[in-house]
């Protein structure tokens, strides 16, 4: 795979153990670069700041479910959002809440991963926030990180994420995703279609009649 970018990302070395196919390109040139060491400004910021927002964090509270089964557990601000690398899919949750006046901790997990050719097929990577948060047995369940467009925000969508200073390089290794991206490019390339008609056939749609032979034009 050749990537075009003027930034090197995590998994950008991979091209070395691989080498480069002119024919599989990955057009990363417009790539958003996140850091983490920023006030949050937008929503999508959230996701990865360390640093407090004004009124999006609190201290943990108690929260308790109905079913009975789990005792009361004290959650802070959680917010979700997906990985999108070609088809797969990995599915984050960040829980973000105040230690004391003056500093946030910030809690990340890798909860699900999934495959789905249905969500945004024209974005190669990119990170999707969750438009709303899900229960949390809907959303733990197993085998339940099916994701539908209507799940996320779409202007808030992160196309192209340059994901070097992200939380993301310690939860998804840098082969995984580079292969994702690649079969993913891989698949979407134009087949080239084979030419398997016989010879009559092929002289017949020129136009030339298959009883008439060269040699006896005069």
């Amino acid at each position: 795979m050749k990537i075009i970018d003027n930034k090197k990302d995590f998994y950008d070395y991979l091209v070395g153990e691989y080498g480069i196919d002119d024919l599989i390109v990955f057009d990363r040139r417009n790539s958003i670069v996140i850091k983490t060491d920023i006030k949050p400004e937008k929503d999508n910021d959230y996701l990865f700041s360390t640093i407090k927002g004004d009124n999006d964090i609190y201290k943990k509270e108690e929260i308790s479910y109905s079913s009975g089964t789990r005792k009361k557990e004290k959650k802070g601000t959680l917010l979700r959002f997906v990985l999108k690398t070609g088809r797969h899919f990995y599915h984050f949750e960040i829980e973000r809440y105040l230690i004391d006046d003056d500093n946030a901790s910030v809690n990340t997990k890798l909860v699900g991963e999934e495959d789905n050719d249905f969500v945004y097929p024209d974005l190669v990577l990119a990170i999707l926030p969750y438009k709303k948060p899900f229960s949390f047995f809907s959303f733990f369940s197993e085998n339940n990180y099916r994701l539908t467009q209507g799940d996320v925000y779409k202007e808030q969508i992160i196309d192209l994420p340059f994901l070097k200073y992200t939380v993301i390089p310690g939860y998804v290794s840098a082969k995984d995703v580079f292969l994702n991206i690649y079969s993913y490019l891989s698949s979407k390339r134009e087949k080239k279609i084979e030419d398997n008609r016989s010879d009559i056939l092929k002289l017949e749609s020129a136009g030339f009649d298959k009883i008439t032979s060269f040699r006896n034009i005069k």
